[in-house]
């Protein structure tokens, strides 16, 4: 991992984030492979995001190094069980990729989840061709645990379900 300053850290996403967080998808394919089918079209509107992070259960997190918004990620429980928390929408400036900001991020979300939100199993589900993203959830210590199929905007995409070993 490439050394990341001291003064990254996780906070509460705000609104004023999410033309910055939504800016990082310059593309229709990059946009799909961060949020799958979760938007109608690309681009999304900022207010799409507020409305989608308006939902119970939706916590959503930026990093942030010095003042600049520098990553993003949601943990959410996806069933009643709250034993059980899910990543989502996990997402590095293009610009800071590389850099140990995306292990960074993933390491505070794991213990904020863990001890915030009491999950015991920690999952996520990401596309087997973002090789990068893969690579760094087992670098946090994700295991892949099953494949999945989607269709996304009408072409088959093959996923991995991966959990936290």
């Amino acid at each position: 991992m490439k050394h990341t300053p001291d003064s990254v850290h996780l906070r509460r996403f705000e609104s004023s984030d999410a033309p910055t967080i939504l800016g990082w998808c310059t593309d229709k394919r990059s946009f799909r492979l961060w949020s799958a089918d979760r938007y109608k079209d690309f681009p999304a509107s900022p207010d799409e995001m507020l409305a989608m992070y308006g939902a119970g259960n939706v916590f959503p997190f930026t990093l942030v190094d010095g003042g600049d918004v520098v990553g993003h990620l949601i943990l959410r429980y996806p069933t009643e069980n709250k034993d059980v928390v899910r990543l989502g929408f996990v997402i590095v400036d293009k610009a800071r990729r590389g850099m140990g900001y995306g292990r960074k991020m993933l390491e505070l979300a794991i213990d904020y989840a863990r001890i915030n939100l009491g999950a015991k199993r920690i999952t996520l589900g990401v596309f087997c061709e973002n090789a990068s993203a893969i690579e760094c959830y087992k670098a946090v210590g994700f295991g892949i645990v099953a494949n999945d199929s989607y269709v996304i905007d009408g072409e088959d995409w093959q996923g991995f379900e991966m959990e936290l070993i």
